[in-house]
């Protein structure tokens, strides 16, 4: 498996099924097929760039559903 995920790899249509450590994952390899645009193509492909977008609004997402989750955990331990 190549570390890097390049525009022709496939990539999931649907990042919220995926854990989070698949997600971190994925985040890795479109992270390093970004630093590998900038220095070897001196830009990024549009598809890198739409596919490192998606992966940060869908770490946005998850960090904007933490605190409801802890509320709800803190809340079930208390009743």
């Amino acid at each position: 498996m190549n570390s890097r995920l390049v525009p022709t790899n496939s990539f999931p249509e649907d990042l919220a099924a995926l854990e989070d450590i698949e997600l971190q994952v994925l985040h890795s390899r479109v992270q390093r097929q970004v630093d590998h645009e900038y220095s070897h193509e001196f830009g990024l492909n549009p598809e890198t760039e739409f596919r490192a977008a998606d992966v940060a609004e869908e770490f946005e997402r998850r960090e904007a559903l933490a605190p409801s989750w802890g509320s709800l955990l803190h809340s079930m331990l208390q009743a």
